[in-house]
This record gives structure tokens, C-alpha cells and sequence, in this order.
């Protein structure tokens, strides 16, 4: 059977994961985090910060231990079986599924706020340049995820210190708060699934971890590197949209921004820089997804056509899951979705994948501290997760699922007697 190049050095493969994360996290929830939250914003964002470093931790270990196309599943497969195998694919998916749709969405918003137009159609255009550019072959898909990552790095490095100047000069609008109460505790608590999203993606990384060229050293410095970037900037533009007056304008705060101090023209070259970073964001997790859902062919899960290798690239798995984050976006576009809804409900997904992969580690962890860290990342997943009320159905309705995939198509089939 073909096997996917292994062509990724540490710089490579950190910015495909700088591509993979940063993305509509950056350009919608920190707006949206004021918006719920006002005075206590930038606290929730540091809290979310401290509550993923475990978790990130957890992914290096596994990442550097059990390398290959099928990320966070396999991973759970190697400690608790198949039936677990086939609950953390559909669990990932069904993560993926409504989190990417989310943020073409995102790039569609900003795209019609820049140059006029339906949102949803520009979704539509840029999954489209996304195929476009993950068909080429791996060596020139892997440069252009690169090339687009670190140009993206430096405009939007560039866009936190300019929107951090222009509003230094302005009143506060908000004010920094630390809760004082257990309701206050709660309001932040109850915001964390949906700021958390910002900080998914790895989980996605962890798909293109076989193709590293050597993982156990290039690995951890391609995470390390791309966690301390995203966080970084997360807390910057935080800080900067929390003081900054937006007005009613939280889906798009920096436009809002750029737009008061500098104008239409300022206005325009944000946008295009917004649309550039989640195409990029989309392309990169594209890559990640397609080489999750190929592993799920080869334990018999998918359609066995995905299998189909073209230029070391997995064609038919990228068509595929480009065809599903198409639909979901028209599912929006009739209104029977919502970008709020989309990112709370992936995010929420993402938490539990999290937990399964701390129960993982705690199962084949090599050293106490390993164990230790394990059990912190089980108590920050099961603390976010009891707290949100009817989302929960949506994990619960996938795990039925996966019960059903198990004994209808996966079971081992007993061998008949006659």
C-alpha cells in the first residue's frame, strides 16, 4: 500500500500548525469574548491559555511516541481498543465537520465586509482555492502552506502592534476585571468552550505527525514554536479589542478598528490580510483532516476509494471533506446554523477529544510526571464540559453513533459454524 512523504522538517511542519490555529479564533472570538463577557475578556483568555498547556503537552508525548496519519484516534485505539478508536474519529469529526465551515464563514464575513458581496459565497470561493491548492503534490502544497505562514505571521504581528497603538490613545472602553464572585467565575467559565476553540488545532497537527522526517526531534519544536506565536498574539489583539470601541461590531472587530483611526483604505488591506490568514488556516487543516479521514479508510471506517493515493497526496479524501464544509455553509446560508453555534459546538468536541487524550497517556504514560500531567488535562476537560447544558447532546448523539458504526461495520464478525 502507497504511504504518504515524509517531507516535514521542524520549520515546515511549525508553519503548518501556526496555519492550522491561527485562524477565526484571532479575527472573531476575542471580539465575541467582549461581547459576552465585557470587563473579565482578557482574563478568560489568559485562563484558557493556562488550561491548554497540559493538553498541548499531552500531544507532544503522543506525538512524539506514536507518530502517524491517525492523530488523537489512533492514539486512543493504541491504549483502549477499536470501539474507542471509532468514538475519537467521530467524535473529531464531528468537530471538524462544523469548526472549519465556521471559519470559512469567518473569511466569507470579512471578505463582504471588504469588498461587498454575499458572505456565504465567498466561503464557497475560498474552500474552493483550499482544494485547489492542497491537489498540487505534497512538496509544493507543504512550500505554500510554509511560504503562507510566516508572511502571515509578520502582517498580523504587524496588525497587533498597529491596533495596539491607534488604540492606546482612546478611552477605555472596558474595563480589566478579575471575577470577585462565584457568578462572575461562572460568566467566564461558561465562555471558555467557545474561547477554547482558539486554541484547537494541534489536535488536527497531530494527523500529520508520520509525516515528519524525524519526529521525535522536530516535533516538539514545531509545537512549542507555534503554541508561543498563537498565544502571543491571542493575548495582544485580547488586550486590544477589550479597550478598543467597537461599537456593535464584534464579528469583526479589527476591520472596525483599523476602519476608525485609518479609513476605508486601512479598512481594505485588513480585510485582505484576514481573508489571506484563513485561507491559509483552512488549507493547513485541510491537510490535517484529509490525512485523518484516510486513516479511517484503512481501518475500514470510510469508503475504501479514499484509500487512492495521487502524488503522494490523499485526492480523494480532500475532495471529499471539501464537499462536506461546502454543504454545512449552505446549511448556514438557509439558516439552519450560525457561526456562534458552529464554534461553541466544534469547540465543545475539541475539549472531549482532549480528555481522550489525556486518558491515554494515563494509560501508557512511561513516567509519574507524564502521569501526573495526564490527570491535570482529565480535570480541566471534565471542568469546561459540565457546564454546558444542552450542547452536550451533540457528543451524546455521536457516541450513539459510534455504537452503531462499531457493531453494524467495525466488531470483529464471529466466524459461523455449520
Amino acid at each position: 500500500m502507497a504511504e504518504l512523504q515524509k517531507t516535514l522538517s521542524a520549520w515546515r511542519g511549525a508553519a503548518l500548525f501556526i496555519n492550522i490555529v491561527l485562524g477565526a479564533g484571532l479575527l472573531v472570538l476575542p471580539g465575541l469574548t467582549v461581547q459576552k463577557i465585557g470587563d473579565l475578556s482578557m482574563t478568560s483568555w489568559i485562563l484558557c491559555a493556562v488550561l491548554a498547556s497540559p493538553l498541548f503537552i499531552i500531544f507532544i508525548i503522543l506525538g512524539c511516541r506514536y507518530p502517524g496519519p491517525g492523530g488523537i484516534a489512533s492514539y486512543v485505539q493504541q491504549a483502549y481498543g477499536r470501539f474507542a478508536y471509532i468514538i475519537a474519529s467521530l467524535m473529531f469529526l464531528g468537530a471538524v465537520l462544523l469548526g472549519l465551515p465556521a471559519i470559512a464563514l469567518t473569511g466569507g464575513y470579512y471578505a463582504s465586509n471588504t469588498f461587498g458581496g454575499q458572505a456565504h459565497m465567498y466561503a464557497l470561493l475560498i474552500l474552493a482555492a483550499v482544494l485547489l491548492l492542497n491537489l498540487q503534490s505534497v512538496e509544493m502544497a507543504g512550500k505554500l502552506n510554509q511560504w503562507l505562514s510566516w508572511v502571515l505571521v509578520v502582517f498580523l504581528t504587524g496588525l497587533a502592534l498597529l491596533s495596539l497603538f491607534l488604540v492606546s490613545n482612546e478611552p477605555t472602553t472596558h474595563s480589566f476585571a478579575i471575577p470577585s464572585s462565584f457568578s462572575e467565575m461562572k460568566m467566564i467559565w461558561v465562555a471558555v468552550p467557545m474561547i477554547f476553540f482558539a486554541f484547537t488545532g494541534w489536535e488536527v497537527g497531530a494527523n500529520i505527525t508520520g509525516e515528519f522526517k524525524n519526529p521525535k526531534k522536530d516535533l516538539p519544536l514545531a509545537m512549542w514554536l507555534s503554541f508561543v506565536i498563537a498565544v502571543v498574539l491571542y493575548l495582544v489583539m485580547a488586550y486590544v479589542v477589550q479597550r478598543a470601541d467597537l461599537g456593535n461590531a464584534y464579528e469583526s472587530p479589527f476591520i472596525t478598528i483599523i476602519n476608525n483611526h485609518l479609513g476605508a483604505y486601512g479598512k481594505n488591506v485588513v480585510g485582505v490580510v484576514a481573508i489571506t490568514l484563513i485561507f491559509a488556516n483552512l488549507s493547513a487543516a485541510g491537510w490535517g483532516v484529509s490525512r485523518m479521514v484516510y486513516s479511517l479508510a484503512q481501518e475500514g471506517i470510510a469508503p475504501p476509494f479514499i484509500l487512492r493515493l495521487t502524488k503522494g497526496q490523499p485526492y480523494h479524501s480532500l475532495v471529499s471533506i471539501i464537499f462536506i464544509f461546502s454543504f454545512v455553509v449552505i446549511l448556514d446560508w438557509l439558516g439552519f446554523m450560525g457561526v456562534d453555534n458552529l464554534l461553541s459546538l466544534a469547540g465543545q468536541n475539541f475539549i472531549i477529544l482532549y480528555g481522550l487524550s489525556a486518558l491515554v497517556l494515563v494509560k501508557l504514560a512511561e513516567k509519574f510526571l507524564e502521569k501526573m500531567i495526564a490527570f491535570l488535562g482529565i480535570f480541566v476537560c471534565i471542568a469546561i464540559v459540565t457546564l454546558q447544558g444542552f450542547n452536550i447532546i451533540y457528543p451524546l448523539i455521536i457516541l450513539a453513533l459510534s455504537i452503531s458504526t462499531f457493531y453494524l461495520k467495525a466488531r470483529p464478525k464471529k466466524a459461523r459454524v455449520y
